[in-house]
C-alpha cells in the first residue's frame, strides 16, 4: 500500500509505502532538502497529489530513507581516527608520567665522584681532629703540621697525659733548720713512657700521728721546675726530673706526709 507524504521543510512531495514507514518508525529525510521527518505525521491525499505534482517519485523515498538508514548506522572515519589519535597521545602521556615517576633522578658520574671525595675528606678531617694527640704520640714528627692546623680552626695539640706512666721516686721530708714549721719535701718523678709526656701536677699532703690529712696543697709545674725549663715540651721518655716542694705547718703538728701525681 502506498502513500503520499511532503517535507514540511521544502513542501516536496514523495510516496512512500507502508514497509518503509514501519522500517523507522515513519522517519526519513528528504531527498530535496535533506530534512529529516516524520512522514506518517505529513501524510496527503494520494490522487490530487499524483495528478498535480510529477516530482513524486517513489524512488526519492526510498533515497532518503536508505541515507537517512546509513547515517545513522555509520559513523565517519575521521571521527575514528581522531579518537584513536587521541587516546593514543593520552596513553603516551600516561606512560611517559609513569615512568618519569618510576625512574629516580640520575646523578653524573663525576658528581658522584665528587660527593664520594667529599664524604672521604670530612671523615679524615674529624679523624685528625678527634686523634691529634695520638697522632701526636706515636708519629712525633707529624706534630708540627697539627699545631700549624690547629691554629687556623682553634684547637691545641697537648702532651699525652698517661698519668699510670709516671712515677714518683726517692721522696723524702725535712724541716727546715733556720726556719720552724718549714718543711721541705724533696722527690724525683720518672717518666715511664715511650713518648713524652705533659709535666703532671705534684699534690702534697702532710698528715697526723694518725695518718689523717692535716694540710694539703697543690704545686703545677710552673712552681717546682726550673725558671729555664721548656713545659711545653713536657717530660721526655725515661727522664728524670728531682724536684724541691716547700710548705709551712701552719703551728699544727704533722708526723707523716704523701706526694702524688696528677693531671
Amino acid at each position: 500500500m502506498q502513500s503520499i507524504t511532503h517535507c514540511p521543510a521544502c513542501q516536496t512531495q514523495f510516496v512512500v509505502t507502508e514497509e518503509q514507514l514501519n522500517q523507522h518508525n515513519g522517519t526519513v529525510r528528504c531527498g530535496h532538502c535533506l530534512h529529516v521527518f516524520n512522514a506518517t505525521e505529513h501524510l496527503v491525499g494520494a490522487d490530487s497529489v499524483i495528478e498535480n505534482n510529477s516530482a513524486i517519485t517513489e524512488s526519492a523515498v526510498i533515497e532518503a530513507v536508505a541515507e537517512e538508514a546509513i547515517a545513522a548506522d555509520i559513523t565517519p572515519i575521521a571521527e575514528f581516527a581522531n579518537e584513536a589519535q587521541l587516546i593514543e597521545t593520552k596513553y603516551n602521556d600516561d606512560e611517559n608520567l609513569a615512568d618519569t615517576a618510576k625512574s629516580p633522578p640520575k646523578i653524573s658520574a663525576a658528581l658522584l665522584w665528587l660527593l664520594v671525595a667529599l664524604l672521604v675528606l670530612t671523615a679524615a678531617a674529624q679523624s685528625l681532629y678527634f686523634l691529634r694527640h695520638q697522632i701526636a704520640i706515636y708519629y712525633p714528627n707529624a706534630k708540627p703540621l697539627l699545631v700549624q692546623a690547629c691554629k687556623f680552626i682553634g684547637c691545641r695539640v697537648d702532651l699525652p697525659q698517661k698519668i699510670e706512666l709516671i712515677v714518683i721516686d726517692d721522696s723524702d721530708i725535712q724541716e727546715d733548720a733556720d726556719h720552724i714549721g718549714l718543711m721541705r719535701v724533696s722527690s724525683t718523678i720518672i717518666n715511664q713512657a715511650s713518648f713524652n709526656q705533659a709535666y703532671p701536677n705534684l699534690e702534697l699532703t702532710l698528715t697526723d700521728v694518725e695518718d689523717k690529712p692535716k694540710l694539703r696543697r697543690i704545686f703545677k709545674p710552673i712552681a717546682y721546675l726550673p725558671a729555664s725549663s721548656n713545659i711545653d715540651i713536657g717530660l721526655a721518655p725515661g727522664e728524670e726530673v728531682k724536684v724541691k716542694l716547700a710548705i709551712t705547718t701552719q703551728g699544727v703538728t704533722v708526723a707523716g706526709y704523701r706526694v702524688f701525681v696528677s693531671y
